[in-house]
């Protein structure tokens, strides 16, 4: 057998910088919606009332990467963290292992990676402040990865948890970010070009009355079919809806689901994120509203694996270990 690489949070920290990895994460879009990868639905279960899935998929060029992760609100009050997972490498032409790494960092780059592609494509063209509610775990990778690509150094930040707030007011500032403490959602949303929505919610927390035109949304939370990150007036409203899997997200989130079966958007009105970064369908022409919605896909989680050991294995960083 061969030697497997273990990565831990801070090795992935280090080698997955924004500049190598979001062009790793636009690139494996685009073989998904180009058909290329081999991506099964994800499995998910409840357990004790909280989310679990088991990913997987084939990526060319980066192999097979299956993940296992969980999403348990309650974490922080225990001192650990809300997203918690695994990610496994696998060659996929001869199915050895490669490499075991830390999956919830992973997990939070990947993510702030596709936000950022989604904002190469859609974000004003202005710059303005980016907004984020929810800031918890994921809201640090959103902005810098975010950031990397709409250059605002101002963030306007919402969160129920004013003990989050702080933490999070505290991280961004000694980033070099300007930050300003929103009052409300809806504060936030008219304050902001750009609205991050990273939150747990099940109910909407951004409405379409709070919109306004020349703005970019990215909502990456509202995670089950019956929840809801935003309205109907806000899906209604956008000029573009993005997002990272047609499928997956009417699978999974109830913000594409239930206007979708209400019959307030067509099918034809959403596009892949891959199909933007390809050129075969159109990202921001104007001054328009537009929406990023992602779920999360496994194509993600084995290319910025993919990644991750190659750069590793490069400049020798990780442990290697014989089974």
């Amino acid at each position: 057998m061969p030697k497997i690489l273990i990565l831990g949070s801070k090795e992935l920290e280090e080698l997955l910088k924004p500049e190598v990895l979001i062009p790793e994460i636009e690139n494996a879009f685009i073989k998904y919606s180009r058909n290329e990868t081999v991506t099964p639905p994800r499995t998910v279960m409840w357990v004790e009332g909280n989310w679990w899935g088991v990913m997987q998929s084939y990526v060319p060029d980066c192999g097979v990467g299956v993940k296992v992760v969980s999403l348990i609100p309650q974490n922080p009050s225990r001192g650990l963290p809300t997203i918690q997972a695994l990610v496994t490498l696998f060659d996929g032409l001869n199915g050895s292992p490669l490499a075991v790494m830390e999956g919830g960092v992973l997990t939070a780059l990947r993510t702030g990676a596709a936000s950022a592609v989604s904002a190469k494509y859609l974000a004003p063209k202005d710059i303005g402040p980016i907004g984020i509610i929810g800031t918890g775990y994921q809201a640090r990778y959103q902005l810098r990865f975010v950031s990397s690509v709409y250059r605002s150094d101002e963030v306007v930040i919402y969160d129920v948890r004013s003990d989050q707030m702080k933490t999070f007011r505290a991280w961004a500032e000694n980033a070099g970010f300007r930050v300003i403490e929103a009052a409300s959602s809806e504060d936030l949303v008219k304050k902001s070009k750009i609205v991050i929505e990273a939150s747990t919610t099940k109910e909407p927390v951004i409405l379409g009355k709070w919109l306004s035109r020349d703005q970019h949304v990215i909502s990456i939370g509202a995670h089950a079919k019956d929840y809801r990150a935003l309205d109907n007036e806000a899906i209604t409203r956008f000029s573009k809806i993005v997002v990272d899997s047609r499928k997956a997200v009417l699978d999974e989130t109830g913000d594409i689901r239930i206007p979708l079966e209400k019959g307030l958007i067509k099918q034809e009105d959403i596009a892949e994120l891959g199909e933007v970064s390809a050129g075969y369908r159109k990202g921001r022409e104007s001054d328009e509203l537009t929406l990023f919605k992602s779920v999360g896909l496994a194509i993600q989680d084995a290319a910025a694996a993919a990644l991750a050991y190659r750069l590793a294995k490069s400049k020798g960083i990780g442990i290697e270990l014989e089974l």
